[in-house]
């Protein structure tokens, strides 16, 4: 696409079997208001069986594209893909996203602002699941999403007025990092977690090495997810909500001194009842819900535990490295309010 030592940004795009989105995705992507030879576009495939990898190479020719022979899910499939970047930054951005034309742009601009400032993610849009995504014109709010009191992701609708805000959460479906900081990272995405909650890992490791995330509402992306894939009681959305529940213990713990933690923990386990209120779903459903919650909760904790002991290297490299004092972290947590109910989803 370009010479090597003249591309500031590597766009990854991972996928499995996304067909159906690579269109809108990567021509968005291909599309922004940045020099093309100044960035790279990699399409990077989970071993998908829905011929998305032959799709790209003979659809967009100008993309790199790197096969995998196993899907290794979210986290290890993109640390994998990262090592074919050339860019001094790099991208991770879902299959199932769209990018506003002044979404690289922007983001670069916030990375090349501060040297503090380590990586940044964009507005999450549309707000109304799937509808038109305007790409090219002004765009008037979005939502910013962020880690509660709670420990859990909320979204907040906000104008998208070019501010700028600090966040201990990165957006996994769409971000930018200075690749400088991989080494100081240890790893972009931590492999164990196969998915959920390894953005909220990795944007506090960012924060926990004394660096900014910046939330960067000039830039946006539309993600295609419905609402309902959470409030569905089957086995896959059942699994789901473990993983996100184990995962989210698993990544405070990380993250955390011991007292800090324990002081946290009825925040943290609360947060998985609480956070019901932002579910498109009714009183009703949302009580049933809550009180079934409470085992289920319980449970994923105590599944947490069981798999602590394997994050002690981890979490002695992370906390090693940490430059805040030990209770920054909770401090930060409750200074957080409670963002009001939602009906949007985002990035």
């Amino acid at each position: 696409m370009s010479d090597e030592h003249s591309i500031v940004a590597s766009v990854i795009v991972l996928a499995y079997n996304d067909k159906e989105y690579l269109e809108g995705c990567l021509g968005s992507l291909l599309n922004q208001d940045y020099p093309a030879e100044a960035y790279e576009l990699i399409y990077a495939d989970n071993a998908s069986t829905d011929g998305s990898a032959n799709y790209v190479k003979e659809q967009f020719p100008t993309v790199k594209v790197i096969q995998f022979k196993q899907n290794y899910g979210f986290t290890e499939g993109n640390n994998k893909a990262a090592q074919f970047a050339n860019g001094k930054y790099i991208s991770f951005q879902n299959a199932d996203t769209i990018a506003h034309k002044r979404w690289l742009p922007e983001l670069i601009s916030v990375l090349e602002s501060d040297p503090n400032i380590k990586a940044c993610h964009p507005a999450g849009l549309p707000l109304n699941f799937g509808g038109y995504n305007e790409t090219e014109g002004a765009l008037d709010k979005g939502v910013m999403c962020e880690l509660t009191r709670f420990g859990y992701v909320d979204f907040t609708e906000i104008p998208l007025n070019g501010m700028t805000k600090p966040t201990l959460f990165i957006a996994g479906g769409s971000l930018l990092i200075d690749a400088e900081i991989h080494k100081q990272l240890g790893y972009y995405f931590d492999p164990s977690y196969f998915i959920y909650n390894e953005d909220t890992d990795l944007g506090l490791r960012i924060n926990n090495l004394g660096y900014q995330v910046i939330f960067v509402s000039a830039a946006a992306a539309y993600h295609q997810r419905a609402p309902s894939r959470r409030t569905v009681l089957n086995k896959k959305g059942l699994k789901m909500a473990f993983l996100v529940t184990r995962n989210r213990f698993i990544t405070f713990y990380k993250n955390m001194f011991l007292i800090e933690f324990l002081l946290a923990l009825p925040l943290i386990f609360l947060g998985s009842i609480i956070k019901l209120r932002t579910l498109p779903m009714s009183l009703p459903k949302k009580i049933v819900f809550g009180i079934g919650l409470i085992p289920y909760t319980m449970f994923s904790f105590i599944m947490a535990v069981i798999r602590m002991p394997q994050y002690s290297g981890k979490r002695k490299f992370i906390l090693g490295n940490r430059k805040s004092g030990r209770f920054w972290l909770l401090r930060e947590l409750w200074h957080r309010p409670v963002p009001p109910p939602t009906k949007f989803t985002a990035l």
